[in-house]
């Protein structure tokens, strides 16, 4: 597979692929949340975007090359490194707002500012 479009352009990139696993991340992380309030609905279709996720992101994976893939997992220590600070920082933000610090909200709150905080990172470091 030669990883290219019509246009030319390449079609899978590592910093594409790395956020795409931490949206599966978060939605990993929001599903109880649905399953707890008795959201069925939500929840299969948030099963349904994750197995969509999914097969994306070994598409993309099998489109990489091999300094595409051994960058691929670099950023994904970044992700790991960004969802920490995420999850630490929601985490501080709930203590000292006086909420509860644990809990299925938390942790799908902290997910969701580790991928966005992941995706600047991206940004202000891009070589692709």
């Amino acid at each position: 597979m030669s990883g290219t479009g019509i246009s030319g352009r390449k079609v899978a990139s590592p910093a594409r692929l790395s956020l795409m696993v931490g949206l599966m991340v978060v939605l990993a992380f929001t599903l109880p949340r649905y399953s707890v309030a008795g959201h069925a609905t939500r929840e299969t279709l948030g099963w349904i975007v994750l197995a969509v996720l999914a097969i994306a992101s070994v598409v993309q994976w099998w489109f990489l090359d091999g300094s595409g893939r051994s960058r691929f997992l670099r950023l994904l220590f970044t992700l790991f490194g960004c969802l920490v600070v995420g999850m630490l920082g929601m985490i501080a933000w709930k203590t000292v707002g006086g909420g509860v610090p644990l809990g299925f909200a938390t942790l799908s709150q902290g997910a969701t500012a580790g991928v966005l905080l992941h995706a600047i990172v991206l940004v202000f470091a891009r070589k692709d």
